[in-house]
């Protein structure tokens, strides 16, 4: 496990080309002595060469998985140093199939991480490693219901966050960004040199660089190239708000700097690296706004939310464990968007979460959250549309303060901790600051252990004149599944307007059973709604109204 990360990396853009010469301090965390360990690597690099505690060496090379022995086995508890200079290019060529590129060093950019050992070697033997969906995946690991007990494994990066410095080295136009804060930047000959050293300890990294412009704000910085500065102001809101926000609402924010840079819109994604998160520019800079999603503010709070949920605490390594990053990461930028722009702002990104999940589910091959492991098709919107919505709902159960306290005592617990946790871990921190512990219970159930979603149908709609009130009957049905309290609302005009009008009701449909409502108001209604303010995960909102005449 590494204990700390020094590398320096030369970049030439121009060529493709890197140069790479670091250490890792490795600690031994187990019980027992380690007699062997192993690195990967990458596949493009060449002229690779190895020194332990300052002694050259050559482990055994298995197709790129490099094993070390040491001369004793590494006792629990002792380190090493692990040394490694190589050079490469990436890509590496040109591919026969083309396709995306998450990493590259071009002319226009550089984006480099250490999820994969593109430039920097990944500790450990990588599962993943070769295999290929289409070609040679076979049936995904079957976890036991209890693998969770006991020290878990981490999904990715290092079990535990350790210092970490890089120096690069670029041509003179390109701004060269990493994690932690800037300790030094110059230029001589042509070359800028700029030196990153964590303030906070980090469990992964990455480099990126680029032609930039910036924009400064409170301990934030947006890079940009400088044709795309449209949506730059609405990002750097979103920073700002996330760095306050989440700090009051999860845990107080451990680094100095939280900054975003953009790079060429070879792969449609954005990451949360510890400080240094990284947009395509295909999916924020060059992102149309509506009135119905404001999808910038939306990517950006729910990368921002990832200094949370996967940096500060990375989930175990299972089923249901990456929900505590996607799905809390969602969750998240609903807060924050409500928190900026308003409860409506909020429903109507929640609506486009839910129509999403509505279209790409897998109705017959969904699993519950705490069985999600991402091997099957439409797992990504449940991991991410679903996951976002359930955190949001037991919020509305537990209320506000007591969801954001829970919140708390969950990261206190698990950050820095060898033992990472999964769905079943969070619900257990979570149950006891729930006022209701029967109604948790019921809700958690559901929400989490089952697939269930509620689907409502509005009929026999009718209104009658009782002196000075209107009376509204309906029959609302779950023809879905699962059991949620909802509200239904009649309701006067639009909700942004200043002659709105509305009466609602509470009601506990049970899948399959219809139920007789009756909403009494003093004003002639004009239309139905069934979860009037979006609060209840559900298919087909659509149909979950009906169009009133009143006598």
């Amino acid at each position: 496990m590494q204990a700390d990360v020094d590398l320096d990396v030369d970049l030439e853009p121009e060529a493709g080309a890197f140069r790479m010469k670091g250490t890792y301090t490795l600690v031994n965390r187990h019980d027992v002595p380690l007699a062997r360990f192993a690195l990967s690597g990458g596949d493009a690099w060449t002229d690779v060469r190895w020194t332990l505690d300052g002694k050259d060496v050559t482990p055994e090379d298995r197709a790129g998985l490099y094993v070390f022995t040491p001369s004793a086995p590494l006792a629990p508890g002792a380190s090493l140093k692990v040394g490694f200079q190589y050079q490469g290019r990436v890509p590496d060529g040109v591919s026969r199939v083309g396709g995306a590129l998450r990493e590259f060093i071009l002319p226009s950019g550089v984006v480099l991480t250490s999820e994969e050992p593109t430039f920097a070697p990944v500790v450990g033997y990588q599962e993943e490693r070769g295999v290929d969906r289409k070609e040679n995946r076979y049936e995904p690991r079957v976890y036991p219901d209890d693998f969770y007990e006991g020290p878990t494994e981490t999904a990715w990066g290092s079990g535990l966050p350790f210092p970490f410095r890089i120096r690069l080295s670029g041509p003179e136009a390109y701004t060269l960004n990493s994690v932690g804060v800037r300790e030094s930047d110059t230029v001589k000959d042509g070359r800028r040199t700029t030196v990153w050293r964590s303030d906070h300890p980090v469990s992964f990294f990455n480099i990126i660089a680029g032609k930039w412009t910036r924009v400064e704000g409170e301990n934030t910085t947006v890079f940009h190239h400088p044709a795309h500065g449209f949506n730059v102001k609405e990002m750097s809101r979103g920073l700002e708000a996330a760095r306050r926000y989440y700090s009051e609402w999860f845990h107080p924010f451990p680094w100095k700097e939280l900054k975003l840079s953009e790079f060429a819109g070879l792969d449609n994604y954005a990451q949360g690296f510890p400080t240094n998160i990284t947009f395509s520019e295909s999916i924020g800079f060059l992102t149309r706004t509506t009135p119905e999603s404001n999808a910038v503010l939306l990517v950006t709070a729910h990368e921002a939310a990832h200094q949370w949920w996967g940096n500060l605490l990375i989930p175990g390594k299972g089923p249901g464990g990456n929900v505590l990053s996607e799905g809390m990461s969602h969750y998240s930028a609903l807060k924050l968007i409500e928190q900026l722009d308003g409860p409506e702002a909020r429903a109507q990104n929640a609506k486009r979460m839910e129509e999403r999940y509505g279209k790409d589910r897998r109705v017959d091959g969904e699993q519950p959250l705490v069985k999600l492991d991402g091997s099957r098709e439409g797992d990504t919107v449940v991991l991410y549309e679903k996951g976002g919505w359930t955190f949001w709902m037991l919020e509305e159960l537990m209320g506000r303060p007591a969801m954001h306290a829970g919140l708390h005592a969950f990261l206190q617990r698990y950050m820095n901790n060898e033992d990472h946790p999964v769905l079943q871990d969070f619900l257990a921190v979570m149950r006891p600051f729930a006022p209701d512990a029967a109604a948790f219970d019921a809700f958690t159930r559901q929400a989490f252990f089952e697939v269930v979603v509620p689907e409502y149908r509005v009929t026999d709609a009718t209104v009658t004149k009782e002196g000075a009130q209107w009376v509204t009957a309906a029959t609302v049905t779950n023809v879905g599944t699962g059991r949620m309290p909802v509200d239904v609302a009649v309701v006067k005009g639009e909700r942004t307007a200043t002659d709105f009008h509305e009466a609602r009701v509470r009601v506990d449909p049970v899948a399959g059973v219809a139920a007789r409502v009756t909403v009494r108001s003093d004003f002639a209604p004009e239309r139905l709604v069934v979860d009037p303010d979006v609060r209840v995960l559900q298919l087909r909102r659509e149909q979950a109204l009906a169009p009133l005449t009143v006598p």
